[in-house]
């Protein structure tokens, strides 16, 4: 019993330690570098009306959707998103049973919501520099390590789940 939730509190700390270090410095550090960097000034939302509130729109959805995958993970995968303590199980149900990368879409939502926000045409750039580091990572480690850990029953889910984009039923 005690041995259970020793196990349970590291794999939430270790999700809770990947949340700060991984992602707060791809949509945090990374951005707010940049920005200073250009040393351009730019208006809120481009200057048009509601595209900021778009933006923080897309920020926020793309925060839930990073928690819910977490919470998916941790309840349904017996593991977080940090390689050090990963899924036991193939995660096939809710959004992972329509696209495998939804994490991977958490991301991209939030940069998009930055830009939106900030009206800053230097996160275009990372946004793009981020998508192409993220699908190396994904093809070139991930997958690879999810098809050696889960053998044929990870190539049966992604004959039936696509990568990237949903398909249409």
């Amino acid at each position: 019993m005690l041995k259970q939730i020793y196990r349970n509190l590291m794999r939430f700390t270790d999700g809770a330690l990947y949340g700060f270090v991984g992602p707060f410095s791809v949509l945090y550090i990374i951005p707010q570098f940049l920005m200073k960097m250009v040393k351009i000034k730019s208006l809120p939302g481009f200057g048009i009306p509601g595209v900021e509130i778009a933006g923080i729109v897309f920020m926020w959805s793309g925060a839930a959707l990073a928690i819910w995958c977490s919470v998916l993970m941790f309840l349904f995968g017996k593991g977080t998103p940090l390689v050090t303590s990963a899924p036991q199980k193939i995660m096939d149900r809710n959004i992972y049973g329509k696209v495998r990368n939804p994490m991977m879409w958490a991301l991209f939502l939030v940069v998009f919501g930055e830009i939106l926000t900030f009206g800053q045409l230097i996160l275009v750039v990372w946004l793009a520099a981020m998508c192409r580091i993220i699908y190396l990572i994904v093809v070139n480690y991930e997958e690879p390590q999810l098809e050696r850990r889960f053998g044929d029953s990870w190539n049966e889910y992604c004959k039936r789940v696509p990568a990237w984009f949903p398909r249409r039923t």
